[in-house]
């Protein structure tokens, strides 16, 4: 478990956060003493299903809410309004 002086932590904080998100967890000292353990939230159940997807490159996904498609589906064949009028006689 790695350990982190204050000062270096707070002058690269992003750069720890993105190994706690990694799944590591890191150890805050000052002055030689540890005073704070960053640690890794615990995954959801999705994000932990998708993670060797996301590692394969197969799926991409920023951990926000879906966006809808870009393009709206083309539907072919009969529209589901017919083929409820038509079951309905």
């Amino acid at each position: 478990m790695p350990h982190v002086g204050v000062r270096e932590l707070k002058n690269r904080l992003s750069r720890y956060l993105k190994r706690v998100q990694g799944g590591e967890e890191i150890v805050v000292t000052e002055r030689g003493q540890s005073v704070a353990r960053i640690v890794p939230v615990n995954i959801s159940s999705l994000k932990r299903a998708l993670e060797p997807m996301l590692r394969e490159g197969a799926v991409r996904w920023s951990g926000g809410k879906p966006r809808g498609a870009s393009r709206r589906p083309v539907i072919r064949g009969r529209t589901l309004a017919d083929m409820v009028i038509e079951d309905r006689r």
